[in-house]
Order: structure tokens, then sequence, then C-alpha cells
């Protein structure tokens, strides 16, 4: 039986493309019920910002515009 750092040394010799299929199928075969709790200060954040855009002090964007945004500053878009 393989222990966990033969199959986590096995998974980083994969190509990167690879490596996030295999995140996304164990993150798929994880039930909700084990997904581990955001920490307090993840939380205390949330929190903060969701009650700054409740007070209309953040301006919000559709999350395709967003993402936009972020590709081509990133310089994944031309």
């Amino acid at each position: 039986m393989s222990t966990l750092q033969d199959i986590l040394a096995a998974a980083q010799l994969l190509p990167s493309t690879e490596r996030l299929q295999l995140i996304h199928a164990l993150w798929d075969a994880t039930p909700p019920e084990a997904w581990p709790l955001p920490s307090e200060a993840w939380m205390a954040e949330a929190n903060r910002r969701s009650d700054a855009i409740d007070a209309g002090e953040i301006a919000v964007a559709p999350w395709d515009e967003v993402r936009a945004r972020v590709r081509r500053q990133a310089g994944l878009d031309g």
C-alpha cells in the first residue's frame, strides 16, 4: 500500500494539467461534510466585506467582468 508521501511524490511528477485534474477529482470525491471549515480570520474578513457591501461602501461587479479584468491584468488575454 502506498503512503501519502509516496502518492504525493508521484503526483508531483505529473504535468501541471494532470495535477490540476487530480486536484479536481479528489475535491469532487470529498463530500461537503468533510470539507474543512474556514478559519476565524477568513470568516471575519468575509463578514466585514459583506457588511461593507450591504452599507454601499464597496462597489461590486459581475463575475464575468471581474474575471475578464483579472485575466487582462495577468496578461492571459490580449
